[in-house]
């Protein structure tokens, strides 16, 4: 967010990117200030417009892309395909809402050939949750 996504112990940032905590508030509920969850459920619900019945590609299963899942879900989505080269995302995505989990590196051939096969022809909605235009 603003150019300054890092793990440092120290920044310097303008004040207006700047949110101050209370120390007793909890972490758990305080984690959505972040833009991950409103960024793939928002890109699921406001941008794609996912329909009811429909068939969802998610490409990426961090914050954002878990987020994208659940949006699909909520907007309907009868099955949503989480793609992700990390296995053990696989079962954080089905609790929240992903039908299917594809690795890439599980198959010879390129990913969209892959999900064609899988939807006879292809997915209604494909959101890209990975930030790589390559993947794109």
């Amino acid at each position: 967010f603003m150019g300054t996504s890092t793990f440092s112990e120290y920044t310097v940032i303008d004040q207006i990117a700047v949110t101050k905590i209370d120390p007793a508030a909890p972490l758990d509920k305080v984690c959505l200030l972040g833009c991950g969850i409103c960024t793939g459920y928002g890109a699921a619900v406001n941008t794609a417009k996912v329909e009811p019945g429909s068939t969802c590609a998610v490409f990426g299963l961090g914050a954002v892309g878990l987020a994208a899942v659940m949006g699909c879900r909520a907007a309907g989505a009868k099955r949503i395909i989480a793609i992700d080269i990390n296995p053990d995302k696989a079962e954080k995505a089905k609790v929240l809402g992903a039908t299917d989990f594809v690795n890439p590196k599980d198959h010879s051939k390129p990913i969209h050939e892959v999900i064609a096969g899988m939807t006879n022809g292809g997915v209604d909605f494909s959101l890209e949750c990975v930030g790589n235009v390559e993947v794109m």
